[in-house]
């Protein structure tokens, strides 16, 4: 049998074939790699959001109205402590997205443990129809006695929304919201919150 080595077309042949393997191998790894962080961007965004209905949700479910809102700010009358249907600056809850921290906060009036009952009765200012409930909040911090705790993290963009012109009346919220993401900025996201027993003040009713 007549033996003969490969001719030059046949080894430029046979690397071109290596050649073209080798980037199909490279690219099949490099797409399963992308898979895999899709992936595993995928998992942590599920649990992001639902992190934050369940955060959301455990403030707006049980609170007793809206008392005012904005597009990237919700404040809420969470209860009724003193038990006289009147709204107390001690029992509201401040939400808030910040979009230079990217974050949504909620603040709250916390007084100084060495405050006397007589100390607090005064600052706990009891709300009306008119107060400016961001102009509160602004004296309440000027007066050092505002507790302010992240709620949520790694926020691109959020909406807040509600079923009535007046806020005072909505009982259901909407909030719009993406957050940044190792893959960039997720599509955007929405949970739907319902008050569930409305109570208004007495003098809103």
């Amino acid at each position: 049998m007549n033996r003969r080595g490969l001719s030059l077309l046949e080894m430029l042949l046979a690397i071109g074939i290596t050649s073209i393997i080798g980037a199909a191998i490279a690219s099949m790894m490099a797409a399963a790699t992308n898979s895999l962080s899709s992936k595993d961007d995928g998992r942590k965004s599920a649990i992001r959001l639902a992190t934050t209905q369940v955060r959301l949700g455990a403030y707006i479910a049980p609170s007793r109205c809206i008392l005012d809102k904005s597009n990237t700010h919700l404040t809420l009358w969470l209860e009724d402590s003193r038990e006289n249907n009147t709204v107390h600056a001690s029992e509201i809850r401040w939400l808030s997205f910040d979009e230079n921290q990217k974050n949504i906060t909620v603040e709250f009036v916390d007084f100084p443990d060495d405050w006397s009952q007589s100390m607090i009765d005064t600052a706990d200012v009891a709300c009306t129809p008119a107060t400016n409930f961001e102009a509160l909040l602004e004296g309440l911090r000027a007066d050092d006695i505002v507790e302010s705790v992240p709620l949520i993290d790694s926020m691109e963009s959020c909406n807040f929304w509600i079923n009535e012109n007046e806020s005072i009346d909505a009982t259901h919220v909407c909030v719009r919201f993406s957050f940044s993401s190792e893959l960039g900025i997720t599509n955007d996201s929405i949970i739907d919150e319902t008050i569930r027993i409305h109570q208004p003040p007495t003098e809103q009713q």
